[in-house]
């Protein structure tokens, strides 16, 4: 029957025999698509083919037993899943064969079909004559196989192919032994005759197609409707439902193409691989497999042997060699064009990579870019115009040199590293309005997260002056760590030096140099702002960081005309604002930096820049803690005003605030509240740690202790609270490390002495504990622990060495060793329990009378006291005692004859002894002095200056030097 393909419309003719009752599928050569041939019910059975023998229910002995076909399987299902079964095939020519399998018909598995074993006789033609039908075959035979006679002895899988005749039907053809001829062919009798003509047809290929040669040649020119016999019941092996005859004729429309049945297992190989040979038609190319799984495609492998049909007639032999040569045609055309496609993809491949290659590579972006870029986005959801335009913002606003500026400029950085992650003036920027926007202030995180952005940044685009200015002004927030100090002096520099740098960048270099110089050396500062207001006149920070370095020489007065002068070119300067309060406040005139802020609420009655500092200045400042939680507690009733960072600064404040006044509840509540608005905020984790050492839950300090490590900008103080911490968890010997790191990085910490004293006798050991604490016992008694006056980070008075009581000498004790009773009274001397610190000094003296160190501090309680004579009388006692060698002994009996204002040298020798003990006693050196401003001003002025200078947070001694400008 015609049949069309359905993908390509191609027409192909296939015969009736090959489609089963169930149909059959088909591949199209031309396009390798299968569908599925159906039987056309209109046909009818032929007369002269004769008609199926029946088949028994059961085979007979030694026949394998069959499967039932399936409809799925008939339809390409999966039947590989089973093992092939092994079939007897007839044997060719005369003579009695071997009972057939019920299942060896011609739709057969012939790829499962097992070799057979070596025959000894020749082979046999497979053309030759069959005979006649085998009478006696096995029950179940299909007579249309009768013709087939005896396999051969060795032969390939066989292959069957279909003539394009009208009317053919595939016959089994394989290739003669390797070296030998064909058997001469047995002659066959006619047992039918030309359906056609009713000539006798003789040849067992006239036989099996049921019409003569001359027929056939007239035939197949014609049109004319073929005659349709009904094919042979569909065979029952699992072989036969794995029979896909591709169309093996690529020609279109003429309805004459032939069919090439393949045999299980065999699998052509792919398009624009080497066809096979083929010992009959070498110039046969070979079609594509379908795709299988299973048995099936591990039976792909197995060897392919493709024979041609032989019609008996020299016009079928010159239409198979005419077909031939359009197959080496086609297979020529096809060789070229792969090879002409190859060889296009090929120079294609090549021209992409060269033009890669000219293109420079562009980075990758680092991952610390990557790992802030998810965060901000959340910030800008609706994120508009260029990078370009958004840095050319914040450089902007980052010259207006104002802090509300820095903030703004900081967003725009943001926005701009947003729309272009390889902007490397975008993080420039974004660090340096950090650094300056939010200076000592900066936290922890923000501090690592900008320092990692810059030195990548670094690393991609080199090291560019504004990315070397920007990270030494980030160093330069770290005011206290040395090392950071060195590599902002380091980095300013190398800038300097930088080939690229222009005038601007060259007078920031300078204004980070001279803020590096500021602790050191006033000088050097100067010599820096000088040369920063030389290159960049304009600059108006140079004016801010110049009161600074006049601050640091202790002109005050200097100091504070220069920052009025820059506040009055800038009403709206809160950092100079800011810096004139502290200065006041600093300097004992907290009035005056109240006035400062109440004339800006006067201007901006809603100002929270005005109205927190002056509500922080009442608990500070002026110590009145109760004044200062109800104004703090009024800004929160606007809270719905300002921002949630600026609620939470008011919630920390009021937090310490009730702390102060006692209320530890309260505090705790809340720095909670603030921690809920703005996470890892750590000035309120300072304050919910404080109150756990407070009420000794160690659980709850643990909780908060990384929320002040490296965040306090004092890390001698994050060690200290740290040791306390493992002093209430029971670990003394780890708390003792602690302490003696912390007293290692800051000399002024009296309090990191006491508490290594205290863990030592916590741990037993007695000696070393009495050790340290004699070594406390004869430093500064005026100093106990540097503090700010104006910081995030309030604490109270002694609140370090607070709940340590009774570890040396516990209460429920009475011991008479007056070592453990003065050590003892030393520690509460310092938490400011002066009445019970007095009462264990009696009592070391009821021991030991002429205890130096215990007559020594009860002289200075009765000068707290206001007890003057007392005082003078239990210092003279401790120096008569042998308390000359003592500088404790020796600062009271000074501090006491000054207080007297009649024995002012006397006061000076017993202080110069002091200091001659203890040369950094600066409680000694600012007393001194202050005495000697009579007679030698300028020499007093010096001392009072180196003492700020070791100490900018000693007030007593700007104070002095506050008065004397005056």
């Amino acid at each position: 029957m015609r049949i069309v393909c359905q993908k390509c419309a191609a027409a192909y003719a296939i015969d009736d025999r090959l489609i089963t009752a169930k149909g059959v599928r088909a591949q199209c050569p031309r396009c390798r698509n299968l569908q599925l041939v159906r039987r056309d019910s209109s046909a009818v059975p032929s007369a002269d083919v004769p008609a199926p023998a029946a088949r028994p229910a059961t085979p007979t002995a030694g026949a394998q037993p069959a499967s039932p076909s399936t409809t799925d399987e008939l339809l390409g299902g999966d039947a590989g899943s089973q093992a092939p079964t092994e079939v007897a095939r007839p044997a060719f020519g005369g003579g009695a064969a071997p009972a057939p399998n019920p299942a060896a018909d011609l739709f057969a598995d012939f790829g499962a079909i097992p070799a057979p074993k070596p025959a000894s006789s020749p082979p046999v033609d497979p053309f030759a004559g069959l005979g006649a039908p085998a009478e006696s075959s096995a029950p179940g035979a299909d007579p249309l196989l009768d013709f087939l006679g005896p396999a051969p002895a060795a032969p390939p899988a066989p292959v069957a192919r279909v003539s394009s005749a009208p009317g053919a039907v595939p016959v089994s053809v394989a290739p003669p032994a390797a070296g030998r001829a064909p058997a001469a062919p047995a002659a066959k009798p006619a047992t039918m005759g030309c359906r056609a003509c009713n000539k006798p047809l003789t040849d067992p290929f006239d036989q099996a197609l049921g019409t003569c040669d001359e027929c056939r040649q007239r035939e197949a020119p014609s049109s004319a409707p073929r005659a349709k016999t009904e094919p042979p019941p569909a065979a029952a092996s699992t072989g036969a439902v794995d029979f896909l005859p591709p169309l093996s004729s690529p020609e279109e429309g003429d309805g004459s193409g032939t069919l090439e049945v393949m045999p299980r297992g065999v699998m052509a190989p792919p398009l624009g691989s080497e066809p096979r040979s083929n010992p009959r038609n070498a110039t046969a190319p070979e079609l594509g497999a379908e795709p299988r799984s299973g048995q099936r495609a591990a039976a792909g492998s197995a060897p392919r042997n493709i024979s041609g049909i032989r019609s008996g007639s020299a016009a079928k032999a010159d239409a198979g060699s005419r077909s031939g040569g359009r197959w080496v045609a086609l297979g020529g055309l096809g060789v070229l064009l792969v090879a002409g496609g190859g060889g296009y993809l090929f120079h294609a491949k090549q021209e992409a990579a060269r033009s890669e290659a000219s293109k420079a590579v562009a980075p990758a972006i680092p991952e610390a870019i990557q790992a802030v870029l998810p965060r901000w986005k959340l910030k800008y959801l609706e994120l508009e115009g260029t990078s370009s335009e958004r840095l050319a913002q914040g450089q902007a606003q980052l010259a207006r040199d104002e802090r509300f500026a820095y903030a703004e400029a900081e967003e725009s950085f943001q926005q701009a590293l947003l729309l272009d992650p390889r902007s490397d003036a975008a993080i420039a920027g974004y660090v340096q309005a950090v650094a300056l926007g939010r200076g000592a202030g900066l936290d922890e995180p923000t501090f690592q997260e900008a320092r990692s952005l810059v030195e990548a940044s670094e690393s991609r685009a080199g090291r560019t002056a504004p990315l070397l200015l920007a990270h030494a002004n980030l160093l330069l927030t770290r005011t206290r760590q040395a090392e950071s100090m060195e590599q902002a002096k380091a980095l300013a520099k190398e800038a300097l030096a930088h080939a690229q740098a222009t005038d601007a960048q060259k007078a920031e270099a300078h204004l980070v140099l001279g803020r590096a110089f500021l602790a050191s050396s006033r000088g050097l500062a100067s010599a820096s702002f000088d040369s920063a207001q030389a290159l960049a006149p304009g600059l108006k920070r140079i004016q801010f960081y110049r009161a600074l370095a006049h601050e640091s020489a202790g002109e005050y007065r200097l100091a504070l005309e220069t920052l009025r002068k820059r506040l009055a070119e800038d009403p709206k300067d809160w950092d100079s604002l800011a810096a004139i309060s502290r200065l006041y406040q600093e300097v004992g005139e907290a009035s005056e930096a109240r006035k400062l802020y109440e004339a800006r609420v006067k201007a901006d009655a809603g100002e929270l820049r005005a109205l927190l500092p002056l509500a922080v200045l009442r608990y500070q400042a002026e110590n009145n803690a109760a004044a200062g939680v109800r104004e703090l507690r009024a800004l929160l009733k606007n809270r719905g005003r300002y921002g949630e960072r600026d609620v939470a600064d008011v919630l920390v404040h009021l937090s310490a605030a009730e702390r102060a006044v006692g209320n530890s509840d309260a505090g705790a509540k809340a720095a909670e509240e603030a921690l809920g608005l703005v996470k890892d905020l750590s000035s309120a984790h300072l304050q919910l740690f404080l109150v756990a050492l407070e009420k000794k839950d160690a659980a709850k300090a643990r909780e908060h202790l990384p929320g002040i490590q490296g965040r306090l900008e004092d890390t001698a103080l994050e060690m200290v609270l740290e040791g306390r911490l493992l002093l209430l968890e029971q670990k003394p010997l780890e708390a003792m490390e602690r302490f003696q790191s912390a007293a290692q990085l800051d000399s002024r910490r009296l309090d990191a002495r006491l508490l290594e004293g205290v863990a030592a006798m916590a741990a037993k050991r007695r000696e070393d504990a009495f050790r340290v604490l004699n070594q406390a016992l004869n430093g500064d008694p005026l100093r106990l622990e540097p503090r700010q006056l104006v910081t995030r980070f309030w604490m109270r008075p002694a609140e370090t060495v607070k709940g340590v009581e009774g570890i040396i000498h516990p209460p429920s004790e009475r011991s008479e060793d007056p070592s453990r009773l003065l050590y003892e009274g030393l520690i509460r001397f310092h938490q400011g329990d002066l009445d019970v610190a007095d009462r264990l000094f009696r009592d070391v003296l009821e021991s030991d009378a002429n205890n130096a160190g215990a007559l020594s501090y009860r002289a200075l309680i009765a000068l707290r006291r206001d007890n003057t004579g007392e005082a003078r009388t239990l210092a003279a006692r401790a120096v008569a005692s042998g308390g000359r060698l003592l500088p404790v002994a020796n600062l009271a009996q000074g501090l006491a004859l000054a207080q007297d204002g009649r024995q002012v040298e006397p006061a000076k020798r017993s202080l110069r002894d002091a200091l001659g003990r203890a040369p950094t006693m600066l409680s000694a050196k600012a007393r001194l002095a202050e005495l000697e401003v009579p007679q030698r001003r300028e020499a007093a002025r010096a001392e009072l200056v180196s003492v700020v200078g070791l100490d900018s947070t000693y007030l007593p001694a700007k104070r002095m030097l506050y008065q004397l400008e005056r």
